[in-house]
């Protein structure tokens, strides 16, 4: 006899392992996907470190400033751009209250910048500093935070209070 089809048994062994392989990768995208947005926060919070320390270093007035368009920040010295930073695909930065003017009418304007003590302050003098919301494509949030007087740079999953 020459049958030339698959055996049932045989098409539902391959329908088992094609559905444990589509689990699988859902498992890893989310998983990757994580571990995307923790190295996206780890890379900003280092980055507003750089900042501080450059701004201690006193050859220049350094400032981040971050772009939601087109998801990037970048570090200035003055009007010259030092770093500028793309974010990794699929991570999305949804919100900052960085307020260097200090002007009420305008919201945030998304810049950062620190004094020669490191400390995060204002164009008015004011030591404040604030936070950003990182979000990746699984909507997990990672918040970024400058504490307001020591300049102290951590990351968490709640929202400052």
């Amino acid at each position: 006899m020459d049958n030339k089809g698959f055996t049932l048994l045989e098409t539902m062994v391959v329908l088992v392992i094609t559905t444990i392989f589509v689990f699988f990768a859902f498992a890893a995208d989310k998983h990757f996907s994580r571990q995307k947005l923790d190295a996206a926060a780890a890379m900003i919070a280092e980055d507003i470190r750089l900042t501080q320390q450059l701004n201690m270093k006193q050859d220049g007035l350094y400032t981040m400033i971050f772009d939601f368009v087109n998801e990037r920040y970048y570090i200035k010295k003055y009007m010259v751009i030092y770093k500028k930073v793309e974010l990794p695909g699929g991570i999305d930065l949804i919100y900052t209250n960085f307020d260097f003017d200090n002007n009420p009418y305008n919201g945030p304007d998304h810049r950062l910048s620190f004094n020669t003590r490191g400390e995060p302050v204002r164009a008015n003098g004011v030591l404040i500093g604030g936070h950003l919301s990182l979000k990746d494509k699984n909507d997990n949030i990672l918040y970024v935070i400058v504490a307001s007087l020591t300049g102290r740079v951590r990351i968490d999953t709640s929202p400052p209070s």
